[in-house]
């Protein structure tokens, strides 16, 4: 079966279920916070991947990592972990957290520039976004020195391409269509 769909029914049943016991909120900051553990710490995602390690020494160390953690979200854990699926849970994580954000209605926008946001063009952005989604804007920002000038939004499966670069590209298009050659002058003569 696919990852992506394994992961999403998985996501979505952790998502369910937190609903149900009125502990999304709680369930939420844990998976973000273990998404960023798996993130960061690239034993612990080749160690979730690791099948030749048995699922009881597993169960031991993810109790101690998730210690803090709601209930709800230790025994969906500990679940994956019984039915031999801890491998998908950095999948299972980022689709629960594309659930939940899809639920409260939030985007995140991903603004690519040249140098940081000024304070004012960020809440700008994210006026205009808001307005143009009818969402909750998150802004996550990429500092890229090839962005050159002007910037790249990027939400959803959309992008809006706002940088030099990509204004250059186009006039480079535009000119490549213009015939230079006028029939019964030659070039290279007056």
């Amino acid at each position: 079966m696919n990852v992506t769909l394994i992961a999403e029914r998985y996501a979505k049943a952790l998502f369910e279920i937190a609903l149900e016991k009125n502990a999304l909120e709680e369930v939420f900051r844990d998976v973000v916070r273990l998404s960023a553990l798996i993130r960061e710490c690239r034993p612990l995602k080749l160690f979730l991947r690791a099948p030749i390690i048995n699922p009881g020494k597993k169960r031991i160390v993810m109790d101690e990592i998730l210690k803090d953690f709601n209930p709800v979200t230790i025994a969906f854990i500990n679940l994956l972990v019984a039915k031999r699926r801890e491998a998908t849970i950095p999948e299972i994580v980022t689709q629960f957290i594309e659930q939940y954000n899809q639920y409260k209605n939030i985007i995140i926008l991903r603004v690519k520039t040249a140098v940081p946001l000024e304070k004012e063009l960020r809440g700008q952005i994210s006026s205009v976004m808001a307005g143009y989604t009818k969402a909750h804007i998150e802004i996550i920002e990429e500092v890229d020195d090839t962005v050159i000038g002007g910037f790249v939004l990027t939400w959803d499966d959309k992008q809006y391409d706002a940088s030099i670069l990509k204004q250059i590209e186009r006039m480079k298009k535009g000119l490549a269509r213009i015939n230079l050659y006028v029939k019964g002058i030659e070039h290279g003569r007056h």
